[in-house]
């Protein structure tokens, strides 16, 4: 687990706790403990209220959302240093989203209660939560504006962009997308099907735009995923 130090760091670092005093940072620090998860388990399901907000130190997990009909739609990947479960602190279940753990991941968590407890003390973290919950909604309008008048093709492009900006690594034969993907998660991101998935991705790699390893994507040639966006910004 996290030594004290790492986990001090993790909160001065917050968007959330940004330009808190000392003593404000000290109770987080003092309230927070380190937790790790399996793969796959959930933080908090539909319906379920967290008690928590959350830091990921290693790993990832994904928000996304499920229909009743079972349909699965990724929307999002937090990696490390990322902070999430916000929603905590209006003290009400998650009526749009879940979380789950991809990998084996340890969270820095700290009550929820406290959170709000110094904010009514310090409301400079209502601020910064505000401003950060405004980022949240303009890359969703993004992302919601992608999926319902993007074709898929250019679902996918946009998809593997993101991901080479979140984890993206220059390598001699193009940036390595340092994360394992499965197709049938590249359907999840895109609402596609896994079999128009795999065409298109067999495509690109014939026409040499991207290259596989073990589920890690190179991309040889971003130029061209770029172009499959470039005719929708015309439209």
């Amino acid at each position: 687990m996290e030594k004290s130090a790492d986990i001090q760091k993790a909160i001065v670092q917050s968007p959330w706790f940004k330009d808190l005093p000392q003593d404000a940072i000290n109770e987080l620090v003092l309230a927070a403990k380190t937790t790790a998860y399996e793969h796959q388990t959930y933080l908090y399901r539909l319906g379920e209220q967290s008690h928590f907000i959350y830091c990921v130190l290693s790993g990832a997990v994904r928000i996304k959302i499920n229909s009743l009909l079972g349909q699965e739609f990724a929307i999002t990947d937090f990696n490390v240093g990322s902070w999430l479960g916000e929603g905590a602190l209006t003290e009400k279940p998650a009526k749009t989203f879940e979380a789950q753990i991809l990998n084996y991941s340890v969270l820095l968590q700290i009550p929820a209660n406290k959170v709000i407890e110094l904010a009514k003390r310090h409301p400079i973290i209502y601020r910064n939560l505000f401003f950060a919950e405004n980022d949240h909604t303009v890359h969703m309008s993004e992302l919601l504006g992608g999926m319902l008048f993007y074709p898929l093709r250019a679902r996918l492009a946009g998809r593997l962009l993101w991901l080479l900006k979140e984890n993206g690594i220059d390598q001699e034969d193009g940036t390595l997308i340092d994360k394992k993907i499965s197709q049938q998660e590249f359907a999840s991101f895109t609402m596609g099907s896994r079999q128009r998935i795999n065409g298109i991705l067999r495509e690109w790699q014939e026409l040499n735009i991207i290259s596989l390893c073990d589920q890690r994507y190179v991309i040889k040639n971003k130029a061209a995923l770029y172009d499959e966006l470039a005719p929708l910004a015309d439209e």
